[in-house]
């Protein structure tokens, strides 16, 4: 077992199978896990894979008992995402990608913190602004692959669709702080067959494939992330710790019209 020690919480994963271990001091609110087949429909090439193997798990709800008024409080959760090492015919591991809703007023989606526990991991931004319209008229508007090493985190920003990827050679652990009324759209993605890229590695070298059910995709702009304290994100300092001790700091999750330029000058595009 290892501790999980950038999380800030008594979390281990086991070196064998990946399956994280929660202290007992610890509450959750329940497990999922996706399969090969229950990707079906989002990877570059699907054939000959065993249909049972798993691509990655999610814990979701995580709290100490006495954080959750806290946590509730917002209308925060507090999730783990494992996405197990190893590659889908040549294709890297990843979640299936979803886009945010749309805020009341409709002026931007819900942004999110993503915190790399262990590993390294790749996402996948695309912004669109029509992402809830008929999947046929969705439009990319910017295109950026973001690198989050073991102990930073990113956020999300508003009106961009995101996918999370294992880029290293192990597991990737992140965990999210999200918005609970937050909607989640699932279908702009499965309709084009994934996002707009597919990163793949070969001879220890990241590749990455265009989608060609994508008609048209903009040049990708590649970055690495800066914290910035007043948002909360402090590297160094787990997200989980930096939100008890600040929740105020965190309020761009649930509005965030004020915070787009802050959360954008976060990406340090190359």
């Amino acid at each position: 077992m290892e501790d999980l020690k950038h999380s800030g919480l008594p979390v281990c994963i086991d070196s064998t199978s990946n399956v994280i271990a929660l202290s007992a001091l610890l509450k959750y609110d329940g497990f999922s896990r996706k399969t090969v087949k229950q990707m079906q429909g989002l990877l570059a090439d699907e054939a000959g894979l065993d249909p049972d193997e798993v691509v990655y798990d999610v814990y979701r709800g995580i709290a100490f008992p006495e954080d959750e008024e806290l946590l509730n409080k917002n209308d925060f959760r507090y999730d783990f995402t494992v996405i197990m090492p190893g590659l889908l015919n040549g294709e890297c591991k990843k979640t299936s990608g979803h886009y945010h809703g749309w805020n009341q007023g409709r002026t931007n989606t819900y942004p999110e913190v993503y915190e790399v526990i262990k590993g390294t991991a790749l996402y996948i931004l695309q912004k669109s602004g029509n992402f809830d319209d008929k999947p046929e008229n969705m439009v990319i508007d910017d295109l950026i692959f973001v690198t989050v090493e073991e102990g930073q985190s990113v956020i999300i920003p508003p009106n961009y669709g995101h996918c999370s990827v294992n880029i290293g050679e192990g597991p990737l652990v992140f965990s999210n702080l999200a918005y609970v009324p937050c909607p989640i759209h699932y279908d702009p993605v499965k309709y084009f067959h994934g996002m707009s890229y597919y990163v793949k590695k070969g001879n220890g070298q990241i590749k990455f494939e265009l989608n060609k059910k994508h008609v048209k995709v903009p040049e990708p702009r590649f970055a690495s992330v800066r914290e910035n304290p007043e948002l909360g994100i402090k590297f160094g300092l787990p997200v989980y710790q930096s939100y008890k001790q600040n929740p105020d700091a965190f309020r761009f999750l649930s509005e965030p019209d004020d915070y787009v330029d802050s959360i954008m000058q976060m990406l340090i595009c190359k």
